[in-house]
């Protein structure tokens, strides 16, 4: 239209289109939108329930339940985190454990379960659909959220950071996405801690790859992360002044846990094979997608599949076992469909998907016919929502597990009335015989003795011992040791001061029952210091007397220089303390805390429940790494006076 034509005072001519045109024209546009709005309802949903994996409503026993119990009682108790309770898990850690150990906790965690399931079936739709179209793209996606036997946070993440990244390109929209993306991350922080780390590096990643200016994106990113850590700290009735002691003892989690937790089997066979070709599939996808266009979006993309890949691949081998295998392979196939195919390479990627799909259902130990089995994982996720959605069905899931867990670990009424009433910890692991028997639960803030893997955290133990806030009882179980340690080695030094201020009450072929009372230990005496190598036994020395304990710091066997690196990329060589000939897992950074070796009879708890091992030689080797030559080890042997006359 040329300028003279154009109307005047701003006034907009007519639409000379016959009414029914435009009718027609809106009628389609309108139904085109409740088309896709529909399609990206119901597939998600469609998807979701097809390929259902049935939630652990009951409570159960068993030492991984135990810690889900934990997080389920700490909400509902009022026990918070940081000063109070420490785990690789935050306040918002229930939400990860979608068991009925509280109605309102439990149904609350079981609809953020079904939420996240519905987040990964439309973000495996959302990226399948670039590639393959509506139709097909809807088909893959059931078959791989059907392989997957784990719902993921990161998995969507991944897909919605490869599209921001690729298609964003309005700052507005770019900004409301790295918003997003901030608060997913802050948020997911307080509920798996290395999970949200992995948010937040991918966050970081977007924020500085994304089109537009990376300073206010990140500003935008990280401001987002703060909100959202300040709202759900204060939503869970944490005080603001613990959030640095949460911020310690989350760097000691995740620093100490390659070195405390690492093991399994090496990484030989199919999982590394099939790990290295997971990598080199979505690196292509990667490449393949960027060829044409900018370098920063590119490298962006790449990138955000690295750093996927390196959390992923931690959180699946430094702990390596069947559970861990299966998180990774599902990870990988659900990362995979993050990338856009062209239709020549489509052929190419449909079969690294099926290959994927593959190590998924292996890792599983899952026959194809039980994967996909569409009518019964329907049917079991309408029965599941039913049962949490009525409070009488959920009230006796609740009983039953109950009723399971007092049968699985029977407490006679004589030890109950010993701690009835009182604040008790319950040790070393199975903290749901609390829930179960209604005890006043009153943990030591590493509350499962396994995961005080550093000197600071065993600290923390023997604080809350020495504390005016130390529980009044201590129940003890009869639990065989993870790893093959040493059980009182787990936390040194919290070991020694259970055994200078409590006591013995009760004892019986499975429990024991521990009073609190003054300090009876006098202060350590340095008997000697042998310095050994590797593999080099060395002689005990024996208690002086009938009152005294033997215990020894070593030093030399913590993790430094060269090692540190392949700690960082993925774990340390595992070190083996050898006592009277035995190999025993030895966790190197609390071996200077003060590992207890001798003590008599009459000072130390009654067998089964002694903590002494008695064991007259000790030798330190490292599994699976060549020793440094010289005489790196230093034993400082201690002996420590009991007085039994304390009550």
């Amino acid at each position: 239209m040329s300028a003279a034509s154009e109307p005047t005072g701003g006034a907009r001519l007519p639409d000379a289109r016959p009414s029914s045109v435009r009718t027609s024209w809106s009628s389609r546009f309108a139904s085109q939108r409740v088309k896709a709005a529909t399609a990206w309802i119901v597939v998600p949903v469609a998807v979701a329930l097809l390929s259902w994996q049935t939630l652990p409503l009951e409570p159960q026993p068993g030492v991984d339940n135990s810690w889900g119990a934990a997080l389920h009682m700490a909400l509902h108790d009022g026990v918070t985190f940081g000063n109070h309770l420490i785990f690789t898990y935050g306040p918002l850690g229930f939400l990860s454990v979608p068991t009925l150990w509280y109605s309102h906790t439990g149904a609350i965690a079981f609809f953020y379960a079904v939420l996240v399931r519905l987040a990964l079936a439309g973000a495996l739709f959302a990226g399948a659909r670039r590639s393959y179209g509506a139709v097909a793209g809807a088909a893959v996606a059931l078959l791989v959220a059907s392989a997957s036997g784990s719902a993921l946070e990161t998995v969507p993440f991944l897909v919605f950071g490869v599209w921001a990244v690729d298609r964003l390109s309005d700052s507005s929209r770019i900004l409301i996405a790295m918003a997003a993306a901030g608060a997913v991350a802050g948020f997911e922080l307080l509920n798996k801690t290395s999970t949200g780390i992995e948010l937040v590096a991918l966050a970081l990643v977007m924020a500085c790859t994304a089109r537009g200016r990376r300073s206010v994106q990140l500003a935008v990113t990280v401001a987002a992360m703060v909100v959202a850590v300040l709202i759900g700290w204060s939503a869970t009735g944490q005080g603001l002044g613990t959030l640095p002691a949460f911020a310690h003892s989350t760097e000691q989690i995740i620093s100490g846990y390659a070195a405390g937790m690492g093991g399994g089997a090496l990484i030989d066979g199919w999982p590394v094979v099939a790990a290295c070709a997971a990598f080199v599939f979505g690196l292509v996808g990667a490449l393949q997608m960027t060829a044409n266009g900018e370098s920063r979006r590119r490298w962006g993309i790449v990138a955000l599949w690295i750093t996927f890949f390196y959390f992923e691949f931690k959180e699946g081998f430094v702990r390596h076992d069947a559970g861990h295998n299966q998180i990774f392979f599902d990870s990988m196939l659900g990362g995979f469909l993050a990338f856009r195919w062209g239709p020549e390479r489509r052929l190419a990627a449909l079969g690294a998907t099926a290959a994927l799909c593959l190590f998924s259902v292996v890792a599983a130990g899952s026959a194809f016919s039980h994967v996909l089995d569409f009518p019964g994982d329907a049917s079991s996720a309408v029965k599941q929502i039913e049962q949490v959605s009525e409070r009488s069905k959920r009230d006796a899931i609740m009983a039953q597990g109950r009723a399971l867990i007092e049968h699985s670990y029977p407490i006679d009424q004589q030890t109950l009335n010993l701690v009835r009433g009182k604040t008790t910890h319950v040790a070393p692991y199975q903290v749901a015989v609390a829930w179960a028997y209604d005890l006043a639960w009153h943990p030591l803030p590493v509350f499962q003795s396994y995961t005080a893997y550093t000197t600071s955290l065993d600290q923390d133990n023997a604080d809350a011992l020495n504390s005016a806030y130390a529980p009044q009882r201590i129940l003890r179980n009869l639990e065989g040791p993870i790893d093959g340690r040493v059980l009182s080695f787990d936390e040194p030094l919290t070991t020694r001061t259970m055994l200078c201020r409590y006591r013995p009450l009760r004892a019986t072929s499975s429990w024991q029952v521990l009073a609190l009372g003054p300090n009876r230990c006098a202060a350590p005496v340095l008997l000697r210091t042998v310095h050994a190598n590797w593999n080099q036994v060395v002689a005990v020395p024996a208690p002086p007397n009938d009152d005294t304990v033997v215990f020894v710091r070593i030093s030399g066997v913590a993790v430094a220089g060269f090692e540190r690196l392949t700690a960082l990329l993925f774990r340390p060589a595992q070190r083996v303390v050898v006592l009277n000939g035995a190999a025993h897992r030895l966790v190197e950074e609390t071996a200077s805390d003060g590992l207890l070796l001798r003590a008599p009879a009459r000072v130390d708890y009654a067998a089964p429940f002694n903590l002494a091992p008695n064991s007259t030689t000790i030798a330190v080797e490292k599994v699976g790494a060549l020793p440094l030559p010289g005489a790196p080890i230093t034993y400082s042997f201690y002996s420590q006076s009991v007085s039994l006359g304390a009550s």
